[in-house]
């Protein structure tokens, strides 16, 4: 039950912080090196396809709520940082946040404004993994960020959104 606290407890702050550092990459880009960013290509994406509840985005939605965070911890904490049993496991969480956050860019241009906070959700995912010592943690976490996410992009238009 520990765990499962642990986990409810520290995705609000992962997803704040996770937002906060995407809107500051935005803006420090902008304002000190004259680089607009573009959001995340996804976002585009599913910002598109929200014409209803249509089978196509049930199926986005299955993919990023549960498909994806399944997949990405199992790959990305589990086999990429723990299963090698790392001697210093903060800095074994770097290269695991630097490969979760290049996964994300295979099809997508980038940088976004969301590349350092990717990086940035991948070492709290790696962190949170440690802390309770089990994967289902992390999964539980990466999908509710996911969720919290898509709730923002239902519900808030889209020109107020922080993308």
């Amino acid at each position: 039950m520990q765990h499962l606290k642990t986990t409810l407890l520290a995705w609000p702050i992962i997803t704040v912080a996770a937002m906060l550092i995407s809107f500051l990459t935005k803006e420090l880009a902008a304002e000190f090196f004259n680089i607009t960013l573009k959001s995340q290509e996804s976002v585009h994406f599913f910002l598109k396809m929200m014409v209803g509840w249509n089978a196509q985005f049930l199926k986005f939605l299955a993919l990023v709520v549960v498909a994806a965070p399944l997949a990405e911890e199992i790959i990305f904490r589990y086999l990429f940082w723990k299963l090698p049993a790392p001697s210093k496991p903060y800095l074994a969480a770097i290269p695991s946040s630097i490969l979760f956050t290049a996964a994300h860019y295979f099809q997508n241009p980038w940088p976004d404004n969301a590349f350092i906070a990717l990086f940035f959700f991948g070492m709290a995912q790696c962190w949170l993994y440690k802390r309770t010592n089990y994967l289902w943690c992390p999964i539980l976490s990466h999908t509710l960020f996911n969720l919290t996410n898509l709730a923002f992009l239902l519900c808030i238009p889209e020109k107020y959104l922080v993308l």
